[in-house]
């Protein structure tokens, strides 16, 4: 029997780094004014204004992203808050984010 001469390289668990995915849980609600607003339920402090839902998502994964990757360059637990339930007229999105 013949010899692969081009083998794949085993890799072993230790080899694998694993991309962190946090969970943002997002509270949409219209506004008066026809813009969108939304907070991060799951995470203090982020709020954002926009003119359509899409706008106000990437806004949120955008400063999600910012709040989180200080949390773990600094080796900090997240504060994460226990999410409420949407209000009347609030809509909720979950997204998985990558740092």
């Amino acid at each position: 029997m013949e010899k692969d001469p081009s083998p794949l390289p085993l890799i072993s668990e230790n080899d694998c780094n694993p991309v962190p995915v946090f969970s943002c849980h997002v509270i949409l609600t219209k506004v008066d004014d026809g813009q969108v607003s939304g907070r991060v339920a799951n995470l203090d402090g982020i709020v954002v204004k926009g003119s359509s839902e899409r706008d106000v998502l990437k806004a949120i994964v955008r400063q999600f992203k910012v709040v989180v990757q200080k949390y773990s360059d600094t080796s900090k637990e997240v504060p994460w808050l226990d999410a409420a339930a949407p209000e009347v007229g609030e809509f909720e999105r979950f997204i998985p984010v990558h740092l």
